[in-house]
């Protein structure tokens, strides 16, 4: 088995050392991760199209979506192109106030400015930075229990 680690300088050695004591190997390519949450969970680790790992605070997280194989995650002050699978980044933010609302969309809850309902048990999102984000029908009854509604 092969994982890739994304710890401080500071455990790299030491998590390295119990790893491969039980016979996993450490490499930078590998599809598993590991990663150590620095004062809970601030940020969200993501790859982008050129390979670099990024580190977005989660607090600044207003929705991301997804076009073919790239996501978009946007922030408060910009957005990034992700290339990690949706189910991925849902199962990363799952318990830390994020909603899937279609298959190509999860928004923040406390980034949700204005709910508007919509023709057919659908609605429409007014986010915190003026985008407007559909809760298809597939996710209508989720969102609805998910938000008290």
């Amino acid at each position: 088995m092969k994982v890739r680690l994304s710890v401080s300088e500071k455990r790299y050695e030491e998590i390295k050392a119990e790893l491969t004591g039980h016979g996993i190997d450490i490499d930078d390519d590998a599809d598993l991760e590991l990663i150590e949450r620095v004062g809970g969970d601030e940020y969200l680790n993501v790859k982008n199209e050129v390979g670099d790992r990024l580190r977005i605070p989660v607090a600044e997280i207003i929705f991301i979506e997804s076009f073919g194989r790239n996501m978009d995650v946007h922030t408060e002050k910009e957005v990034f192109r992700a290339t990690e699978r949706m189910y991925v980044l849902e199962q990363e933010l799952a318990g830390r106030g994020f909603i899937r609302v279609s298959n190509s969309c999860l928004v923040s809850r406390k980034k949700i400015k204005r709910i508007k309902p919509a023709l057919s048990m659908k609605y429409v999102l007014k986010m915190e930075d003026g985008s407007l984000v559909d809760v298809t029908r597939g996710y209508y009854y989720s969102f609805r229990e998910q938000l008290g509604i």
